[in-house]
């Protein structure tokens, strides 16, 4: 009967864990930039007249003992803006181009949380040891890495937003990823 009890609840934890696991937002759960959302003073030699920045947090959602020492984690995360980290050159970035840039900087907005929904999904498929806590972490950075490539290569392929021709196609590509499934 013990036997029995802890098979259903075992069953009962996975059944919920597939259906629920990852937040896995779409496009139109990511709040839309404003130029409120850029509160930091301009730094004084900065490189950039626009600089946005977010934080991708994560908490551990699940955990399961597949086999002894090995664990399967499921973890969800967190995008954060920081405004009081982000600013806009309002004299070096003419009125006329302010909305092109929004899009821009909101392209950055929406790779963070495509970055989050990369970790969701790949977290579950990694092994860990008994040491999980310290290698989810290793591995969240590691993630988090493959996003900071992408948004690199976002701001080189499209000239920070210049590029309207390769900023479509960034456009395109990032409602495809957050589009509702």
């Amino acid at each position: 009967m013990k036997f029995l009890f802890q098979f259903l609840l075992s069953l009962t934890i996975c059944a919920c864990c597939a259906t629920s696991v990852c937040a896995q937002f779409k496009l139109a759960e990511v709040p839309l930039l404003t130029l409120k959302d850029f509160r930091a003073p301009v730094p004084e030699k900065a490189k950039f007249p626009i600089y946005f920045n977010s934080r991708i947090y994560y908490r551990i959602d699940t955990v399961i003992q597949k086999k002894k020492n090995r664990y399967q984690v499921f973890v969800r995360t967190k995008i954060e803006p920081r405004a009081d980290e982000s600013y806009w050159d309002t004299i070096r970035i003419d009125k006329k181009d302010t909305t092109q840039m929004l899009i821009h900087e909101q392209g950055h907005f929406y790779l963070a949380y495509i970055c989050g929904n990369n970790i969701e999904k790949a977290m579950p498929a990694f092994n860990f040891t008994a040491n999980w806590k310290e290698e989810v972490k290793q591995k969240f950075f590691e993630l988090l890495g493959n996003g900071h490539k992408t948004n690199t290569k976002y701001d080189e392929e499209t000239a920070h937003g210049r590029n309207l021709k390769q900023q479509h196609k960034w456009n395109k590509w990032i409602r495809e990823e957050l589009a509702d499934q």
